[in-house]
């Protein structure tokens, strides 16, 4: 069975969610987070035109604010002086988180269209930016979707590794962050790492009930060669899709037929035979059952079925050819052949699949140009199956070529 598509996460719908999460992490000290963050803050700070510009307002009301005070002050024998004085500091206090809030909203604004533009370069300096107004401390939700949001651009660029910090470093603020092991489950699978794929995707659903992509890990426990796993989980799919998945069954076939069970595999192929989206393909897999259980008439009529139900499957002429030459159909099996060197990839096989074909026919000269396209075909390094020139060698001595034939003889004594 072909490997299906493992994985297809949107990286930038991920970026783009637009409100903070309102999930706060415990209470805790997170290490900064990656290097280069820290490294350019400062820099990055100084050149924020566009930010202090977008908080322009709040600067001013903070200038025209002692003015007002002044307005309104209480005779100065009825203030003491150390209240005043604590008023003061802590008015400006306010003024001023209030002004770094608006700042933080800019800078965030502005790395969201950045990233919807799908200028990264850009979107980074305005995260970098956002870090110098918030932290793990204050305000863990929003550092932690910093993080997630940086990670996410980092597999854009396929830089794994500095995502994986980053993610690890978000999952130190916020551990229920879902979409951190949503992105982590992308970077194992890139890597090959299916292990780690597969738990950080199981998390996810964990956290957020999407059963949906219990299909999903059914997929990596597949490409792992873990079948029994890979049913188990797609069953687990099919439960929580609440209603009848359509495919169920045949995808409950393909893997019985992974696992060498091709009777079961049969039955639920059967239950598709007329179904119009599936018919072809389960009797494709249906021939391909019968042909490994050595039921070779059985899988030439399945696979003539998918023919008529207009399949098209790679292989379908190859397989059939092998079941037909296994019969000794040999008229049958040289048209099938003849067809899967035109169509298929299984050139070199099938040419000398045909040879053998043409053969027992007596069609020796035809045997002999065959085996000879099958022997020039073969590049430097490549498998050779020196059949092909024994064969050769029969069908030049039956054609009285007896040089050609002790020439051919020789190669495979050697």
């Amino acid at each position: 069975m072909k490997m299906r598509k493992i994985l297809a996460w949107l990286m930038v719908a991920l970026m783009v969610l637009a409100a903070f999460p309102a999930a706060m992490a415990e209470e805790g000290v997170v290490e900064t987070v990656v290097e280069e963050t820290a490294a350019n803050v400062e820099h990055e700070v100084s050149e924020e035109a566009v930010v202090e510009e977008a908080v322009e307002t709040v600067n001013t009301e903070a200038e025209t604010k002692p003015a007002e005070a002044a307005d309104q002050a209480a005779p100065a024998e009825a203030v003491n002086q150390a209240a005043t004085a604590a008023v003061s500091s802590s008015s400006d206090a306010v003024v001023a988180a209030a002004a770094d809030s608006q700042r933080l909203d800019a800078a965030y604004t502005l790395a969201l269209n950045a990233i919807t533009s799908e200028d990264y370069e850009t979107a980074k300096e305005y995260i970098n930016i956002c870090f110098a107004y918030c932290d793990a401390q204050s305000n863990p939700a929003i550092f932690s979707d910093l993080l997630l949001k940086r990670a996410c651009i980092d597999v854009i660029e396929e830089k794994n590794d500095m995502a994986l910090l980053n993610l690890d470093a978000a999952l130190r603020v916020q551990p229920d962050l879902a979409d951190a092991y949503l992105v982590r489950t992308q970077v194992y699978a890139t890597q090959g790492n299916v292990d780690q794929a597969i738990e950080n995707l199981e998390k996810y659903i964990e956290l957020t009930g999407d059963a949906t992509l219990y299909e999903t890990v059914a997929q990596l426990y597949e490409a792992k060669g873990d079948i029994a796993a890979a049913q188990a989980a797609y069953d687990k799919f099919v439960e929580g899709a609440g209603a009848s998945v359509e495919e169920a069954g045949f995808q409950s076939g393909l893997y019985k037929m992974e696992s060498g069970d091709y009777e079961g595999a049969i039955a639920a192929f059967e239950a598709y035979a007329d179904n119009e989206t599936f018919g072809a393909g389960a009797m494709y897999n249906i021939g391909v059952c019968k042909m490994n259980a050595g039921d070779y008439a059985g899988a030439v009529d399945a696979f003539n079925q998918c023919e008529e139900k207009g399949g098209a499957f790679e292989g379908l002429y190859y397989n059939r050819g092998v079941c037909s030459l296994l019969a000794q159909n040999w008229t049958a099996a040289a048209k099938d052949f003849t067809t899967s060197i035109e169509k298929e990839p299984y050139t070199a096989d099938a040419r000398y699949n045909l040879g053998i074909c043409q053969m027992q026919t007596e069609d020796y000269e035809g045997a002999v140009a065959t085996f000879t396209e099958y022997i020039d075909s073969l590049t430097e390094g490549a498998t050779v199956n020196y059949g092909a020139y024994y064969y050769r060698a029969v069908c030049r001595g039956a054609l009285g070529q007896t040089e050609d034939a002790l020439a051919d003889f020789t190669v495979c004594i050697d």
